[in-house]
């Protein structure tokens, strides 16, 4: 994993409040929905604390103690990951695939380099929280604080990064159900420890 730290670009705005570090308790998963690429200029403006590309690069784009914008009301606790790409709520489900209208787009399967850069930033951002007096018990998909991202991450990226994560770092995402505000649950397609869970 290749770490580029854009937090102090010039021009650049680098978070929001502070937090308390132990407020801090888990971290959410995103698809970016498009592709960024590999230049980290483009990733000045996104919400989230740290970017993963394609290729496997991670941009540590905003202090993970701060609260920014990536996750409604999710954001409080939660530190926030982009995934690069534009990814199927269910693999092989065209019906579950988000795309601009008129594009003839199809959708991308994760990187193995995306994978494992993401999965290492999630342990690198566990062993932050432990040194500064926090804990990372948590790891979310977005979808579970709006339901108008339903298919984010997708269930590749959750099946590829947020399990083996999680059963690494003994995190959950939140009990069978959790949502927050309008989201929806973590569904069976994603993992079947979820039975009965809809998409």
């Amino acid at each position: 994993m290749r770490l580029t730290d854009l937090r102090f670009v010039p021009g650049h705005k680098h978070g929001g409040q502070q937090r308390p570090w132990t407020t801090i308790t888990g971290v959410t998963l995103h698809q970016t929905a498009c592709v960024l690429g590999e230049d980290p200029n483009r990733w000045l403006t996104c919400g989230a604390h740290f970017g993963v590309t394609r290729g496997g690069d991670v941009f540590w784009l905003h202090p993970i103690e701060c609260r920014t914008v990536h996750a409604h009301k999710l954001n409080a606790t939660t530190v926030g990951i982009e995934l690069d790409g534009h990814y199927s709520g269910i693999a092989g489900d065209q019906s579950t695939y988000w795309k601009p209208k008129g594009s003839r787009r199809v959708p991308l399967h994760p990187t193995p380099e995306l994978v494992a850069s993401a999965i290492q930033t999630i342990r690198w951002i566990s062993a932050e929280l432990t040194f500064y007096g926090g804990a990372l018990r948590y790891l979310y998909a977005h979808r579970q604080a709006s339901a108008d991202r339903q298919s984010d991450p997708g269930s590749e990226i959750w099946k590829a990064v947020a399990l083996p994560a999680m059963a690494e770092l003994r995190l959950t995402a939140g009990p069978k159900d959790f949502t927050l505000g309008d989201g929806l649950p973590i569904p069976e397609a994603w993992d079947p420890r979820c039975q009965g869970v809809p998409y």
